[in-house]
């Protein structure tokens, strides 16, 4: 719990020294990243796409990933990212919160599993090398954590009505998920 309040105390940090920044020109930002977390379930894929603001070192947009990690989801988030040096080829840090919605929700005829969104956090430090005026490759790694609940039901006869099935006997699983991301991709 208290890495969450120092997480989001870092975003808001990072986001009153862009607000203060404002007095530079303001230009479009883009991002599409593509790579690996890894942790103990196993490596997957991860896609993600980034669109927002930037002045000078500083940028903040809004995200969505395509996870594939345990269990498929599309992460919506907001990324905050400051380029160390006002250069083309520089180091940089980024952070990004949000929630974690699942992709689908399961039900066959004896059980059902009804997932919950969660949260969705990433940090790390990476590096971009500019391919021109504006466009740069960028490579990262960080430590990404994405949670949900998923309650489980099974079907069970009712004996208070004659042929009737319910769902009952629910039970509840919270996963928290703990992964290192590896990332390449490209900065407009």
């Amino acid at each position: 719990m208290f890495k969450r309040y120092l997480f989001l105390l870092a975003v808001v940090i990072i986001g009153v020294n862009f607000c203060r920044a404002q007095s530079r020109p303001i230009r479009y930002s883009g991002i599409i990243n593509t790579g690996a977390v890894f942790g103990s379930n196993n490596t997957k894929l991860q896609v993600q796409t980034i669109h927002g603001i930037q002045s000078d070192t500083w940028s903040a947009g809004i995200g969505v990933s395509l996870d594939d990690y345990f269990l498929r989801s599309f992460p919506v988030f907001i990324d905050v990212r400051k380029d160390i040096f006002n250069t083309a080829n520089s180091p940089f840090i980024y952070g990004e919160g949000g929630i974690n919605p699942v992709w689908r929700n399961i039900e066959e005829s004896y059980r059902k599993i009804d997932h919950k969104t969660g949260a969705f956090y990433e940090g790390g430090v990476g590096y971009k090398i500019g391919l021109n005026q504006q466009m740069a490759l960028i490579i990262a790694a960080g430590y990404s954590f994405k949670s949900f609940r998923a309650d489980s039901y099974v079907k069970a006869y009712d004996t208070s009505q004659p042929l009737n099935w319910a769902w009952s006997n629910r039970t509840s699983d919270k996963y928290m998920l703990r992964r290192i991301a590896l990332k390449i991709g490209l900065r407009f």
